[in-house]
């Protein structure tokens, strides 16, 4: 039976292919949530001298000795996420992790300046990725 053989070979590709194409989609559903495991990003930030009713106040990035400086941030699409603000001046790094409550949160962090020259403050996110640096200047 020709015929049958035939049949039955063109029918065990198709399943065959099925299947493949089956774990291929498998595959990229169980990548997705990987992708979807970001931090959001800094829509807005600003360093100043003060926080006042949840915005920045006093706009600067130069400060006197022992000042402190504010860095002021609007995050987006991180809810449920820490995100990690850095600040770093003379091989010393201090590290606030700041809890993320919403897809559009107003959060903030400050740093008593103890040492005078340039100082830089990265915000990462719970991968290590860069999500926004700044410098300031303590004179």
């Amino acid at each position: 039976m020709p015929g049958a053989g035939r049949t039955a070979s063109g029918f065990l590709r198709k399943e065959t292919a099925l299947k493949k194409i089956v774990l291929l989609m498998i595959a990229m559903c169980l990548a997705l949530p990987g992708l979807a495991l970001s931090a959001g990003s800094v829509a807005q930030a600003k360093l100043g001298k003060g926080i006042v009713e949840r915005e920045i106040s006093e706009e600067t990035d130069t400060y006197a000795l022992n000042e402190t400086a504010y860095l002021w941030m609007r995050v987006v699409d991180g809810q449920g996420e820490t995100i990690t603000v850095t600040w770093s001046s003379g091989g010393e790094s201090f590290e606030v992790p700041l809890p993320i409550g919403s897809n559009s949160w107003r959060t903030w962090s400050s740093k008593q300046l103890h040492l005078a020259g340039e100082w830089t403050v990265t915000v990462t996110d719970s991968a290590g990725a860069t999500l926004h640096e700044a410098t300031l200047t303590v004179q």
